[in-house]
């Protein structure tokens, strides 16, 4: 690629992302008054695939050799970078989004159609996480649960490894009895976390 090509790549990519995040700014104030409580993953990823919708449209006035849909996933990834996500991982979650950014029979997924058709304010972003608001699959009350379970579990192993010392218990069997009793308080959350995300 010419010099001149390249540097139109990059104007390109960082105009894209800036119509991205001028779009998402729009939107938020229409999320936060939604309320949702979502896992972080799933709301993170969810407004990812919708940014890629907005930047897909957005980018079909360029004139470049990369079809719209792949651009915008390349601005994603610059877009993710800049925000601080290792370079690696952003290409993890690129290929991810990718992938999941079409159904099985090939047609675009809901997000990344909301995403394209999207207009500044319209309330769009919030109206696609409305589809999920009751499910418990993406809910953030079983992450929470999940994720609270495991600094607890951390401190009842010690208890139980400094108690089992204190009874006179060598340091081989105290530390066994320690793992024991954190990856029991684990399990028990984990079990309880799966039957919270159960389907309806």
């Amino acid at each position: 690629m010419k010099g001149s090509d390249t540097e139109l790549a990059a104007a390109v990519l960082d105009a894209c992302v800036a119509h991205a995040r001028q779009m998402l700014a729009t939107q938020l104030p229409k999320v936060a008054a939604g309320g949702y409580d979502f896992m972080p993953s799933f709301k993170e990823m969810t407004t990812q695939l919708y940014l890629a919708g907005v930047m897909w449209r957005f980018g079909e006035q360029f004139d470049l050799p990369t079809s719209p849909r792949d651009r915008a996933f390349i601005c994603l990834l610059s877009m993710l970078v800049a925000d601080g996500m290792s370079f690696k991982k952003a290409q993890g979650r690129i290929a991810h989004l990718n992938q999941i950014s079409r159904n099985p029979e090939g047609s675009d997924t809901l997000v990344i159609a909301v995403g394209y058709k999207a207009t500044e304010g319209d309330g769009s972003l919030a109206a696609v996480l409305d589809q999920f608001r009751n499910a418990r699959k993406v809910s953030g009350a079983p992450y929470r649960l999940l994720d609270r379970a495991k600094p607890t579990a951390a401190i009842l192993a010690v208890a139980a490894l400094l108690i089992s010392l204190l009874v006179g218990t060598s340091w081989g069997a105290a530390l066994g009895i320690g793992i024991v009793v954190g990856v029991s308080t684990l399990g028990i959350a984990l079990a309880i976390y799966r039957q919270m995300i159960k389907a309806y």
